[in-house]
């Protein structure tokens, strides 16, 4: 039961669970808790999150949860068996966020000053051998339907779709490469506090979970919001303004910009959905990442489109700034 294990283990009665962002949670006492699986967080980097949030929430950054360590002063605990961290949900008045480009640049400069860079719960100067990793992971599983008939629509454009995919994918890596090598400044390895996945934060209450962090490049959340916004079909104005938000506060050198084209250039959202729809635990979450897959190859030659444009939509003089371009994408019309 979850109450008794919630007792034993933190002293708090649970109440009537409700759901939070998918997650069982409880109100007690004017506070609001919520119980989030652990079963793959590693013991040391879950100390270098603790270390992290505590630092936020020093310098007054009121959107992150707690950690609520149990009786023993663990920072995770069992329910029902399974690991469980268990977050207090802070109080504070939501910003609406009317200034998210402003918003993310003043979250990053707090980040850039944190005094003891992670070990482990950094992507930092990683995502070359991350991309690297996930690509052969991809294209082995590739391979394993090459002699198989497509068993669905999704496995026939899977089959069909991951050449192109792949030639994109080693664009993006060797984009990454360079921009590595001519870094005489070692501007990649100028970190800051982000999120493993951030999003645009329309209609959210804003509160980040210590376990949603990462150390990393500050143009891992620019352009993670940056694709979330095109996949959901937002007008090209309002990605300008985000930028020229962020950039009013934490303007990016010829170095950001060439992160931040290497990350949009590497097709994140086709290895998650294709990630997704292997690892999902039941057929309706397989048929949402099939409707998922669908959008997303439609979406193909817009995005090309998206790619070929970006600098001069934008207002960035890329010639001036020697950010290079990927050739092919210039000489493709739609």
């Amino acid at each position: 039961m979850i109450e008794r294990d919630l007792y034993e283990q933190y002293r708090l009665n649970g109440g009537q669970l409700i759901k939070y962002r998918g997650y069982h949670a409880f109100y007690e006492k004017g506070d609001q808790y919520v119980i989030v699986p652990a079963a793959h967080v590693e013991q040391e980097e879950l100390l270098e999150l603790k270390q992290i949030s505590d630092y936020l929430q020093y310098q007054k950054e009121n959107r992150i949860a707690s950690f609520v360590p149990t009786v023993a002063q663990e920072l995770i605990g069992k329910i029902n068996e399974e690991s469980i961290i268990l977050f207090k949900l802070p109080h504070f008045n939501n910003r609406h966020f009317f200034n998210e480009g402003q918003d993310l640049a003043s979250f990053h400069k707090i980040g850039r000053f944190y005094p003891q860079p992670p070990q482990k719960a950094t992507r930092l100067g990683q995502w070359k051998t991350l991309w690297e990793n996930r690509l052969d992971q991809l294209e082995h599983w590739w391979a394993q339907k090459l002699p198989k008939i497509p068993a669905n629509r999704f496995e026939k454009l899977f089959y069909e779709t991951f050449p192109y995919y792949l030639g994109l994918s080693e664009n993006a890596i060797q984009y990454i490469a360079d921009c590595l090598w001519e870094d005489e400044r070692n501007e990649v390895g100028t970190g800051t506090i982000c999120l493993i996945k951030y999003q645009p934060q329309t209609g959210s209450d804003g509160v980040i979970f210590p376990t949603e962090l990462i150390y990393d490049h500050p143009t891992r959340d620019i352009a993670e919001w940056i694709r979330s916004k095109y996949e959901a079909g937002a007008p090209l104005q309002e990605v300008i303004q985000f930028l020229n938000n962020y950039e009013q506060h934490l303007p990016l050198s010829s170095i950001g910009w060439r992160m931040l084209y290497g990350r949009l250039l590497f097709p994140l959202s086709y290895f998650e959905t294709i990630e997704g729809y292997y690892s999902a635990p039941s057929e309706n979450a397989k048929e949402w990442y099939e409707r998922k897959f669908f959008n997303l190859i439609n979406q193909t030659e817009s995005y090309e489109h998206f790619l070929r444009t970006f600098y001069k939509n934008i207002g960035l003089p890329a010639r001036s700034l020697q950010i290079p371009e990927i050739e092919w994408l210039q000489s493709v019309k739609n």
